[in-house]
């Protein structure tokens, strides 16, 4: 069954949706112009001028030349400006947008090149095309009990990023695959970010679930973030089966068991609050304040970050108390700061407020998940994957 809206229309839309440029603002023309430092007056009459001027009339003030600001501080500025943006989502002055708050952040990193104009329209093709998806799976859909239309939206947005989406004679959306290849954005804090998601249908597991997030409140579907060490997953819930879980990585559905077992999961990380929890709409943003503080990190020097980066984590802390990351973050700043001084009583405090930070962490029950097994985890992750599809 056909869907009326045309999908070669939404296609030439995401075509249109690389967010690297912005649009040409038309020049206005000189003669129209209003100066603004020296307003356009009608010339008034020359009075005479007295035969003796005091010396003092006759005086020149010169202003002082003004020095180019340093790189450093055109990407300080536009870091603090994204940081205030945040700030005030985060206190209620500003609606709480992920979609917007994980564009600042890319942006930020991106030295102010993209067009939050084209990022939405490319979200809100994507949004359109899950729609369509649904309207079009509904008569097939096997699943009636009340909160049907949630499961659905679901189900359409998990179909957008897993299969090839056929939008007309040809034409095709690729779908959304993980990327191996630093994976952590260790070498390209880029590889982390949903504008790079979007153009090269190829992510991680931090870019993944933040595009599902972003398109579930486009379509109206109901989904959480969740955190587990190193990773972000989805949780769901539906009432015929409760919560369950959304695996980007493998496109699986894993049980919070498997989880727990294979993922550095211990049951006190999970009291006290820092994994496989359901994050709010306001925690969502946390963890893009902490992703601008990481990105700030990688943009200039560590002694030059410092004081950015503790700021971050403050607020991120004070709205998401149990956010590891950001815990993480403000000690590794604190120890830095410590290594740094050259005072014995700057140095005592400085150790103090590294102490309490990284006896905090401890006490959550966290225990560093080291690379080579987070990356063997992700490969275990598709090898349950084959199991289960031979199986079936």
């Amino acid at each position: 069954m056909k869907h009326p809206l045309s999908l070669l229309g939404l296609l030439l839309l995401l075509a249109a949706g690389a967010c690297t440029r912005r649009s040409l603002v038309p020049i206005e023309p000189l003669a129209l112009r209003t100066p603004a430092y020296h307003p356009r007056s009608v010339p008034a009459p020359v009075a005479s001028v007295p035969a003796q001027v005091p010396a003092q009339r006759l005086a020149v003030v010169i202003p002082p030349a003004r020095v180019a600001p340093t790189r450093d501080q055109v990407i300080s500025d536009l870091y603090e400006r994204t940081y205030q943006e945040l700030a005030k989502m985060l206190s209620g002055t500003y609606p709480l947008s992920f979609k917007r708050a994980v564009f600042l952040t890319e942006n930020a990193y991106f030295d102010d090149r993209l067009s939050y104009a084209e990022f939405s329209q490319h979200i809100s093709a994507l949004a359109q095309v899950c729609r369509v998806l649904k309207a079009n799976n509904d008569p097939f859909f096997l699943y009636n009990e009340d909160d049907r239309e949630n499961v659905a939206r679901n189900a359409a947005i998990f179909r957008l990023m897993k299969d090839t989406i056929t939008v007309g004679k040809g034409l095709r959306l690729l779908p959304y695959r993980y990327d191996f290849e630093d994976f952590d954005g260790d070498r390209n804090w880029a590889k982390m970010f949903v504008s790079k998601l979007l153009v090269t249908h190829s992510g991680n597991c931090h870019s993944l679930p933040y595009l599902y997030k972003i398109l579930a409140d486009e379509t109206g579907a109901q989904t959480w973030l969740s955190l587990a060490p190193n990773h972000i997953y989805l949780k769901q819930r539906d009432q015929k089966d409760g919560f369950y879980n959304t695996e980007l990585t493998s496109y699986t559905f894993p049980t919070d068991g498997w989880l727990m077992a294979s993922g550095y999961v211990s049951k006190e990380t999970i009291v006290s609050g820092i994994y496989m929890d359901t994050l709010s709409a306001k925690q969502n943003v946390v963890l893009c304040l902490v992703d601008l503080a990481k990105g700030y990190e990688r943009k200039v020097s560590s002694d030059s970050s410092a004081a950015f980066v503790r700021k971050c984590t403050a607020l991120a802390l004070h709205h998401f108390p149990q956010y590891i990351n950001a815990q993480l973050l403000q000690a590794e700043t604190l120890r830095g700061e410590f290594e740094r001084q050259t005072n014995a009583a700057d140095a005592r405090a400085a150790f103090a407020a590294m102490e309490t930070a990284y006896t905090r962490i401890f006490e959550t029950g966290y225990r560093e998940m080291p690379a080579q097994m987070y990356a063997d985890w992700l490969h275990s992750v598709l090898d349950e994957k084959g199991k289960y599809q031979r199986k079936h």
